[in-house]
């Protein structure tokens, strides 16, 4: 049996999400089609919303609300515009949620970068679509600053790719001789984990263990 045009778009894109499958895209469009008009009218209303009034960071690539401003130019996020943060201190991040999760430990109190993925030895584009030469270029601009970049943390998932991405890494901030220091999450996190999943507990640890 062959279902609607409209909801197979909409299962073949949905499908596309993190940790949705066709399945369970399947049963949303059922979902999505059986509300009240008004809830359905919310989903199209928030939907909007999370496009159109959101905007990336210039600076470190996380997302934050778009201001109504005049300006074309793209503000900074909270965190990269907020004076109390150390900026000469950088946290690399595979992606947002990492940086939520660090966030919650209430213990860092740097600036971060993601990157928006990690590097594979099997996909070799992936690493075009990350954002490593906008931190190169990010820490080589620090220099000429009163606040340089003075330490760089490397909380990427202890995994082959993350491993992979910070050794990359690495061997890339070395070349610019800026005498910058570069540690990784200590002890407690497990390997083979990933960041956005460790309790706070764990990552207290892992920040305040970094080597």
């Amino acid at each position: 049996m062959e279902l609607p045009k409209p909801i197979k778009e909409f299962i073949e894109f949905i499908s596309q999400f993190p940790g949705i499958g066709s399945r369970q895209a399947t049963r949303l469009a059922f979902w999505l089609l059986h509300q009240e008009k008004e809830k359905k009218k919310k989903f199209l209303t928030i939907s909007q919303h999370l496009l159109i009034n959101t905007q990336i960071c210039p600076n470190c690539f996380f997302v934050s609300e778009r201001k109504k401003e005049k300006s074309q130019t793209k503000s900074l996020c909270e965190i990269c515009s907020d004076r109390r943060r150390n900026s000469s201190l950088i946290c690399v991040v595979e992606k947002e949620t990492d940086l939520l999760t660090i966030e919650k430990t209430n213990k860092y109190k740097g600036l971060y970068h993601i990157l928006g993925g990690l590097i594979s030895k099997i996909d070799e584009n992936k690493k075009q679509a990350l954002t490593i030469n906008q931190l190169i270029l990010r820490i080589k601009k620090s220099s000429h600053s009163s606040q340089p970049v003075k330490e760089v943390i490397l909380a990427l998932n202890p995994t082959s790719e993350g491993n992979l991405t910070s050794y990359l890494l690495e061997k890339e901030i070395n070349k610019l001789n800026l005498n910058i220091k570069i540690t990784k999450l200590g002890r407690g996190l497990p390997q083979g984990s990933e960041v956005e999943f460790s309790d706070s507990e764990t990552l207290i640890n892992a920040l305040l263990g970094r080597k």
